[in-house]
């Protein structure tokens, strides 16, 4: 209150006299501050030494750590027929069966010859095919798309 007080004068006036008062206040002020936060920064030391200051601790690291898991329950999905589901354990029989028939799916392969995978006949590259590419390359330049935009 002192501070902002000299301040006001200071402004007011202009006069060195005030103007010296007001850097006094001004510095009285940090002075107060400075001895506020070495007291607080004190206590909560203490406080930390104590049974219930190590609880706080630990909370306060558990919220942390919590704060930063990007973790989202599901309350409720659809089944098969469209209704919705909201007991957990609907919900994760549902899971279960949507698992099961993606994972266990059968996908279509082309086959290129007889013989198992490996003895197949695979698609060979021509030299000629490997020719006409690197002379459509340009040097010191990133391979990439060879499409022309316009514009």
């Amino acid at each position: 209150m002192a501070k902002k007080k000299a301040k006001k004068r200071a402004d007011t006036y202009g006069n060195e006299e005030d103007k010296q008062v007001a850097k006094r206040a001004n510095k009285e002020a940090k002075k107060a501050v400075v001895r506020a936060k070495a007291s607080a920064v004190n206590e909560t030391y203490d406080g930390l030494e104590t049974w219930e200051g190590v609880k706080k601790t630990y909370s306060l690291a558990k919220r942390r750590n919590k704060a930063t898991k990007d973790l989202t329950q599901i309350k409720q999905i659809r089944s098969e027929t469209g209704e919705v589901l909201s007991n957990e354990q609907e919900i994760k029989a549902r899971w279960k069966i949507y698992f099961e028939r993606l994972l266990n799916e059968e996908n279509g392969r082309r086959v290129f010859g007889e013989g198992t995978a490996n003895e197949r006949e695979t698609l060979g590259i021509a030299r000629d095919e490997v020719r006409v590419a690197l002379k459509r390359m340009k040097s010191s330049k990133a391979t990439g798309s060879n499409i022309q935009r316009k514009g």
